[in-house]
């Protein structure tokens, strides 16, 4: 008789792909995915690990399976540019690249498939994100921006976003709280006198990575973006 510690078995045959996929991103979530195991997800779901072998070749495959559902995921997510006037670019873009660091808050497996693991990435996934980019470009010339200067502004966007969502990952993993009070002892009040008043009276605007922050850096560049749509349509 199994132990009360002991997961109790599948029988043969009771499992499915979306079963060892949902077990492989609980697995991933609970241990980190450089962590993640066949024989550990096999003990997690309670079966043999050749019944997952039979569906995934290799962790590799199953990567590439985990990678193709997170894109599609994100994918999904993000608004369409169709539902949108050409007048209203600047707050699509605000909306979509916004959309995207939400996505990944809390979300740690999903930043490390679709940002940090692009090898994993398949052919239909890479077409399916590479889609996403071309409905986007297309709404930016049909707004007035020229190819190269629609691609441009979303590139930065983009790189912005995504680096924004790394560092918000990065703090999660190091616990590494914002600048505030308790951080005032590594200050020297006499050399830095403006981060001594702004940590001092202003602590709650410190946090880099923050709503506030990440919302100012993406309206700095669609100002500088319709700036230059202005260039071209005058």
């Amino acid at each position: 008789m199994a132990s009360s510690g002991t997961r109790k078995r599948r029988e043969r045959g009771s499992i499915v792909p979306e079963d060892i996929l949902a077990g492989a991103f609980a697995v991933a979530e609970r241990d980190g995915l450089d962590n993640l195991s066949m024989p550990e997800l096999a003990s997690h779901l309670g079966i043999g690990v050749t019944s997952i072998y039979w569906y995934f070749r290799s962790k590799d495959d199953l990567l590439r399976k985990m990678t193709d559902q997170a894109t599609t995921l994100l994918q999904d997510r993000l608004p369409t540019p169709t539902d949108w006037k050409p007048e209203e670019w600047q707050e699509f873009l605000l909306a979509y690249f916004s959309t995207e660091r939400a996505s990944h808050q809390d979300a740690n497996v999903l930043t490390d498939l679709v940002l940090m693991r692009t090898s994993s990435y398949s052919i239909p996934s890479t077409h399916r994100v590479y889609r996403s980019v071309e409905r986007v470009l297309a709404y930016l010339v049909e707004v007035g921006f020229a190819p190269r200067q629609a691609w441009q502004v979303f590139s930065a966007l983009s790189l912005y976003t995504r680096g924004f969502i790394i560092t918000e990952r990065t703090r999660r993993v190091n616990q590494t709280p914002p600048l505030g009070s308790p951080q005032l002892s590594l200050i020297d009040v006499d050399t830095m006198p403006i981060l001594t008043e702004l940590i001092t009276h202003h602590s709650a605007m410190l946090d880099m990575a923050d709503d506030e922050s990440f919302e100012f850096g993406v309206r700095l560049a669609l100002d500088q973006a319709a700036r230059v749509l202005e260039g071209t349509t005058s």
